[in-house]
């Protein structure tokens, strides 16, 4: 399980701080199934790429949408916050971020 620091300021100003985790669940050619957790949530995400960019989908709770680069923070929040609650957008996408360190900055692993 990899782990990895989440910082917010909400709204109303306050700011808070967490630590979220992700694993591998399955990975692919043309995609990947990560299992993302962080304050008290847990999210089987599915993530890939096609002909017009990045994805994810969240099968259980039947959601998805389109994303920029795995490691557009800013970006990914605010697409997925469309979607999932504040602190959820920010826990994945940040997930999204310690992912693709490990896979493309470290070369660990090929997928997408």
């Amino acid at each position: 399980m990899n782990s990895f620091g989440c910082k917010y300021q909400y709204d109303d100003g306050e700011e808070k701080t967490w630590i979220g985790y992700w694993d591998f669940i399955k990975n692919t050619i043309g995609y990947c199934e990560l299992l993302v957790r962080g304050r008290g949530s847990e999210y089987r995400v599915v993530l890939g790429s096609c002909s017009t960019g990045n994805y994810l989908c969240i099968p259980l709770v039947n959601i998805g949408c389109s994303l920029a680069c795995w490691s557009d923070r800013f970006f990914n929040i605010e697409k997925l916050s469309a979607v999932v609650n504040i602190t959820d957008a920010v826990t994945i996408a940040n997930a999204l971020l310690d992912y693709y360190k490990e896979i493309v900055v470290n070369g660990k692993l090929i997928s997408l």
